[in-house]
């Protein structure tokens, strides 16, 4: 069976497929969970099905999670892909560590808009006293607070 390659709504695909609509639903399905297919709109939208003939790994890592929450963004110098649970917390700290090895400023200004996002300051000590960079964290938190409008960190984290 060939697989088309480009974008789609059901019934166009349907149509190059000569199939019924929930049969293209069906096979629409399938594509998308072997990671063939990615899907945008939905809603009031139409749904639109991009399809590939090879496999599309799904966006996540350092630098898609930098990108969704900084103004400026930042291209990708490496592949970090995430299985699991991924916030901003661990991109504090996958952050902090990249800085060690290069000395990248760009990178530590977008950092600086992930403390609006970080949810659990406790995951957030835990992991920096784990990789001892307690005191990085809260130099970049204090620049933070001057740049940018950040959360408040809770009392028992502070200095």
């Amino acid at each position: 069976m060939e697989q088309l390659e480009g974008k789609f709504t059901v019934e166009t695909f349907a149509k190059e497929r000569g199939l019924g609509r929930q049969s293209a639903i069906n096979l629409l399905s399938k594509l998308k969970k072997q990671g063939f297919a990615t899907v945008s709109g939905g809603g009031r939208q139409k749904r639109i099905y991009k399809i590939s003939r090879v496999r599309m790994t799904p966006a996540n890592g350092f630098f898609y999670l930098l990108n969704k929450y900084s103004p400026e963004k930042i291209t990708p110098s490496f592949e970090h892909y995430v299985h699991g649970k991924y916030g901003a917390e661990q991109a504090i700290i996958d952050g902090l560590m990249l800085q060690r090895e290069r000395n990248d400023s760009r990178t530590r200004e977008a950092m600086l808009h992930l403390f609006r996002h970080v949810n659990d300051w406790k995951r957030l000590f835990d992991l920096a006293k784990k990789e001892d960079i307690i005191e990085e964290v809260h130099e970049l938190y204090e620049e933070a607070r001057q740049k940018t409008k950040c959360r408040t960190m809770p009392k028992r984290y502070e200095r």
